[in-house]
């Protein structure tokens, strides 16, 4: 038992992206990934300036394991995502990443300032519709700081159907929960003759 549990504890390489032409390592929760510093340190001043600072004693880009950059709150899966974007197989091909995906990419670009990246994937994100596409678009509001996008999210919220569930409010706020489902109250259409109402409609006098 100690042995396996030892094991699940250790760091492992990435199936995919420890490549063995890297010359920068990074670990990433408990995986370590094998890059092209070039890919990286063009994309981002933040991994440039980390490499430029590093001592020479530990610069990151020496292409081994011993000494990885060690990113501490990243997901593994956002890394994923990026770098399969990177190291596309067809790069003239559109990346299909879902919604849930390209919020995963963005808490990587935005914390990295890979703002080409970024833009790109927000293109995508406002492109989402409904409700699972607002609501998309306000944890993406909340990660790049935008009140602009997030006022756009909850007004789309507010008038798209079907609402957001309760467990779908743990990822937006209860506060923005509770704004979305007092103004569809507010903003609810009277069956009579479709304006907005409440209890009683002010158009057509007829109750709710």
């Amino acid at each position: 038992m100690e042995n396996i549990e030892q094991m699940a504890s250790e760091v492992q390489h990435h199936p995919k992206f420890y490549i063995s032409s890297g010359d920068m390592v990074i670990q990433v929760e408990r995986t370590i990934f094998k890059v092209h510093s070039y890919f990286l340190t063009t994309q981002s001043e933040v991994f440039r300036d980390m490499v430029m600072a590093a001592p020479r004693t530990n610069r990151h880009d020496d292409g081994t394991d011993s000494e990885p950059l060690v990113l501490s709150g990243d997901s593994v899966e956002g890394w994923e995502l990026l770098l399969n974007a990177i190291y596309r197989e067809s790069p003239f091909k559109p990346i299909a990443f879902t919604g849930k995906q390209s919020i995963e990419a963005l808490r990587i670009t935005h914390k990295y300032c890979m703002q080409p990246a970024e833009d790109d994937l927000m293109t995508k994100i406002k492109e989402g519709t409904g409700t699972a596409g607002f609501l998309d678009l306000m944890v993406a509001s909340r990660i790049v700081d935008s009140e602009v996008l997030y006022n756009m999210a909850l007004q789309g919220l507010i008038d798209s159907e079907p609402k957001p569930t309760l467990e779908e409010a743990k990822m937006i706020g209860m506060e923005a929960y509770h704004a979305i489902m007092n103004q569809s109250w507010t903003m609810k259409k009277c069956r009579s003759c479709k304006q907005s109402g409440n209890f009683r409609c002010g158009y057509c006098n007829s109750y709710q």
